[in-house]
C-alpha cells in the first residue's frame, strides 16, 4: 500500500512541478510552491526506490536540488560583500528553519559567499501560522511581524529575507527610518512586486533572486555554486531591473 501511495504522490507532484515551473517564469510567488513540491516528490521517489529496487539515485537527485537551492545563498553573500562589506547580517527565516536542511545549507552558503560568520538568524513569528494552517506564511505575515524581528537587531547592516516581504511592507517601521539597512530578498513575495521594484531603484534593496527564464530543470548541479546559480536563477539588481520588469508587475 505504501508503494502505491508513493507512486500517486510522485505523479501528482510531478504534474504540480511542471505547472509551477511554467508559471514561476512570470509569477515568482510560485517558486516556494515548486520547491516544496520537489521535496515531496523526491521523498516519495526515495521511498519507492528503496522499497522496490534498493537504489540511491533519488538521493543523488535530492542532493543536486539542494545544491541548486543553496547556491542562492552563495550568490547573495558574494553580491553583498561587494556592495556592503563588513556588516552584521540578519537573516529572517521561516519558522522551524533549524529543522530544514535546505535553509541550513543556504545560511552556510551566505556565510561562505560573504566571507564572514557575523550572521544571526531569526525565525519570523507570525500569529496564526501553524502546522494546522495550510496557508503559506507569505500570505499571513504582516509588517508588524517584521518590525518585531528588526527591532531585536538594530545593529544589523544587512537584512536577508528568505521569505520575501509582507504585502503591506510599506508600513514596516524600518522603511520610514533614517538608518535603513541594506535588504536582500530570496524572493519577491506575494503582492509586493511594485514596492520591491521601487526599493531596488532607490538602492534600499540590493538584490532580489528570481527564477531564470531559461532555467534547465534537468541539469545536475555543478560543484561551483556560481555555475549552479546561473542555471536556475537570476540576480536582479538596480542595474538590470529593466530587463526583468515582468517579475515585478
Amino acid at each position: 500500500m505504501g508503494t502505491i501511495i508513493s507512486v500517486a504522490i510522485m505523479v501528482v507532484g510531478v504534474i504540480g512541478m511542471i505547472i509551477c515551473s511554467k508559471k514561476q517564469k512570470t509569477n515568482p510567488a510560485m517558486q516556494p510552491v515548486s520547491i516544496l513540491l520537489f521535496l515531496i516528490v523526491a521523498g516519495a521517489a526515495a521511498y519507492f526506490c528503496v522499497q522496490q529496487m534498493g537504489c540511491n539515485s533519488s538521493a543523488s537527485v535530492m542532493e543536486s536540488e539542494l545544491a541548486f537551492l543553496a547556491s542562492r545563498g552563495h550568490a547573495a553573500g558574494v553580491h553583498l560583500q561587494k556592495v556592503a562589506p563588513g556588516k552584521k547580517i540578519l537573516v529572517i527565516a521561516e519558522p522551524n528553519y533549524d529543522k530544514s536542511p535546505q535553509t541550513q545549507n543556504m545560511i552556510e552558503m551566505i556565510k561562505k559567499g560573504y566571507g564572514s560568520d557575523n550572521v544571526v538568524v531569526e525565525a519570523l513569528v507570525v500569529p496564526g501560522a501553524s502546522a494546522e494552517n495550510a496557508m503559506p506564511i507569505e500570505e499571513l505575515m504582516k509588517a508588524k511581524d517584521f518590525d518585531v524581528v528588526l527591532n531585536k537587531h538594530k545593529d544589523a547592516g544587512i537584512v536577508i529575507s528568505l521569505v520575501g516581504l509582507p504585502q503591506n511592507a510599506a508600513r514596516m517601521a524600518v522603511f520610514r527610518s533614517k538608518n535603513v539597512p541594506v535588504f536582500f530578498l530570496m524572493s519577491i513575495g506575494m503582492g509586493t512586486g511594485k514596492f520591491v521594484s521601487t526599493q531596488l531603484e532607490k538602492g534600499v534593496v540590493a538584490g532580489v533572486i528570481v527564477p531564470n527564464p531559461k532555467a534547465d530543470y534537468e541539469a545536475k548541479a555543478p560543484s561551483d555554486p556560481a555555475k549552479a546559480f546561473a542555471i536556475r536563477f537570476v540576480l536582479v539588481t538596480k542595474e538590470n531591473l529593466a530587463s526583468f520588469k515582468q517579475f515585478f508587475e
